[in-house]
């Protein structure tokens, strides 16, 4: 047990000190303004409440254009019927990169919702749909602030409004996020927090918590999250 531990420790140290972190293009359910590099490509396979797993394949199919595309399975550990949602696409434009003086600009879809119901052929919980959002490192390093808008319901073509903030802890290694989604919906509106932890450049994971203030199980109140995600570059 000693030599593991020391082993852990000698790991996450020499990592910390040599690992130049790839970027993030989302933070647990909202996204930020930035995007894959041109030629790259990010995996994630996300483990939510009810044994379930939410897999996302993006590309950096141009410059300023990423592609991808979401599949989530419900009840695939555990018991119960497993319930397989149809597939839902991903795109995201960005439109200026940011500088020292102006925010970045991006806007994208996301199908991708949560928690599948198969009787009504719909997410219980909407995915982004189209959506605007701004971004820009502010007051201090690595202080990053993300603000935008979404529509996820032609019908009602209601507004809905959505900020983040992340902020590195350790140079590499460690970044604490937090953010407020689904904002001008009432009782809707969840608060999101968590930590993400970079094991090498290209791989992380991540332990969220979403729906912080509610404590309704119908409503997936405070449910625990777990995520691995992996960027390469081809």
């Amino acid at each position: 047990m000693k030599k593991i531990l020391v082993s852990a420790v000698l790991f996450f140290t020499v990592t910390a000190g040599y690992c130049s972190v790839a970027p993030v293009t989302e933070l647990i359910d909202t996204p930020a303004h930035s995007i894959l590099d041109y030629g790259g490509y990010e995996m994630q396979f996300r483990m939510f409440a009810g044994g379930g797993v939410l897999s996302k394949l993006n590309f950096g199919i141009f410059k300023s254009l990423n592609l991808g595309v979401g599949w989530e399975i419900s009840n695939l550990i555990g018991v119960g019927n497993v319930v397989v949602a149809p597939p839902s696409l991903q795109l995201k434009f960005n439109i200026y990169a940011g500088d020292a003086k102006w925010p970045g600009f991006s806007i994208g879809y996301d199908g991708q919702g949560y928690f599948y119901d198969e009787t009504s052929a719909e997410f219980m919980q909407k995915g982004k749909g189209v959506y605007a959002v701004i971004g820009k490192e502010l007051f201090l390093p690595d202080l990053n602030f993300n603000a935008g808008v979404n529509v996820n319901d032609f019908k009602e073509s209601r507004l809905i409004g959505f900020v983040n903030s992340s902020v590195i802890v350790i140079d590499d290694t460690l970044m604490f996020m937090i953010e407020c989604d689904n904002i001008g919906k009432g009782d809707m509106t969840r608060l999101n927090s968590g930590l993400k932890l970079w094991i090498t450049e290209s791989f992380n994971i991540d332990f969220a918590m979403r729906n912080l203030t509610s404590s309704d199980e119908t409503r997936y109140g405070c449910e625990r999250i777990f995520r691995i995600n992996y960027q390469g570059k081809f």
